[in-house]
């Protein structure tokens, strides 16, 4: 596979500390449809596995081990989305150990039956708040457009900044078929947006 050349865009951005506040919160979409954001739990594993099984090659697939060990030691900064006592969406991230200002989205994933209810943006709006994070970042890859769409619109919603550039590119990952990971970072998020958007979302 031949290397790609990519453009950058960078902007200088602030930093602040993070805390998590991990909370249940019911949200009705205009649809009504009542759905139920939390976090991850251990017994939650085998069902987001399926999910994400079930939605495939539109996102990533680990092992059950890599999701057991975000539900045993970031379940606070994981979340799923319920609806009738069925996972609907699942969410991961953490807070790097360097950038306690920043939320890091790893992935995302909404059943194909209850997508266009803007769920992934409601998981990011809620996980965002429950860390109290200035900057949330997320890689993308260049043929995904939706997620790209998506990171894009949150920037818009929050009246916030973004950078892009290239994280891993494809030969990081010695050609093996893998995409070049572009990075997103937005930012600097102030929470009086988050609390004036997570009303037009639940």
């Amino acid at each position: 596979m031949k290397s790609r050349s990519y453009q950058m865009e960078t902007r200088d951005l602030n930093a602040e500390t993070t805390k998590v506040n991990p909370q249940v919160v019911y949200m009705s979409e205009n649809a009504g449809l009542d759905f139920k954001v939390r976090n991850l739990k251990l017994e939650d594993v085998t069902e987001v596995y399926k999910l994400l099984v079930a939605n495939r090659p539109y996102v990533g697939l680990n092992s059950r081990y890599t999701y057991f060990l975000l539900a045993k030691d970031f379940s606070d900064t994981c979340v799923v989305v319920e609806y009738e006592n069925k996972i609907v969406a699942f969410s991961s991230g953490y807070i790097p150990p360097s950038r306690h200002d920043t939320f890091f989205n790893w992935e995302s994933v909404v059943h194909r039956d209850y997508r266009g209810y803007s769920l992934q943006k409601r998981m990011l709006l809620h996980q965002i708040k429950i860390t109290n994070a200035k900057f949330v970042e997320g890689t993308v890859n260049p043929s995904n457009e939706v997620s790209e769409r998506n990171f894009c619109e949150l920037a818009e919603l929050l009246n916030a900044k973004y950078e892009k550039r290239v994280l891993f590119k494809e030969e990081d990952f010695e050609n093996d078929g893998h995409e070049a990971e572009f990075l997103y970072r937005i930012g600097p998020i102030s929470q009086d947006e988050i609390r004036k958007q997570l009303p037009f979302f639940g």
